[in-house]
């Protein structure tokens, strides 16, 4: 015990001195944000957005119909695209594929890119898992109005809640969209 109370003894002059001749520290700096999705403004838990594509003639402008779409606000979306556009959806090794065929009815992808008719514009979507995203779902419907001698009357729908993301790629922005629970657009609540 002494000689614990000697070291102790020992060391404690030289933790005082050097207290005494220690600068001053700088205030800490102040607590930074963790990167985080925007919170949405005031008010506004989420954008209810349900909109048909295409909307009509753009001349080459982004569809006015998607402007509702906020960066960081959470979407609930139900888009329907008539033809002539038609999605891709993502293959199995990571490319992207034009929906050749409509069996009407659910259709099992991982993500899908929507055309929006205007080359200034472009929307991707990850769909997630049924289990983790149950708001998320894409669809070849039937719609009389729409067949001829070429078309079974196909169109297609993507119906979600999703986090917005704006991406600034050459002459275009991509909205990224990233499924969200479905709590967070007021399904289930």
């Amino acid at each position: 015990m002494r000689r614990v109370f000697a070291v102790i003894s020992a060391i404690l002059p030289a933790v005082a001195v050097a207290c005494v001749y220690a600068p001053e520290a700088a205030p800490p700096p102040p607590p930074v944000a963790a990167l985080a999705a925007p919170m949405p403004a005031a008010g506004a838990s989420f954008v209810a957005l349900t909109a048909t594509l295409p909307h009509g003639p753009s001349e080459g402008l982004p569809p006015s119909v998607l402007d509702p779409i906020a960066e960081g606000t959470p979407l609930l979306l139900d888009l329907t695209l008539l033809p002539p556009l038609t999605p891709s959806i993502r293959q199995p090794d990571g490319t992207y594929a034009l929906a050749g065929t409509c069996d009407f009815g659910v259709v099992e992808a991982g993500a899908v890119s929507l055309p929006t008719g205007s080359y200034h514009m472009l929307v991707n979507a990850e769909l997630g898992t049924p289990a983790a995203n149950p708001a998320s779902l894409f669809s070849c419907e039937y719609d009389p109005a729409l067949m001829t001698e070429d078309s079974p009357g196909a169109r297609w729908r993507l119906r979600g809640c999703f986090l917005p993301q704006s991406v600034s790629i050459p002459t275009a922005t991509l909205w990224a969209l990233t499924p969200l629970p479905a709590s967070a657009c007021g399904i289930g609540n």
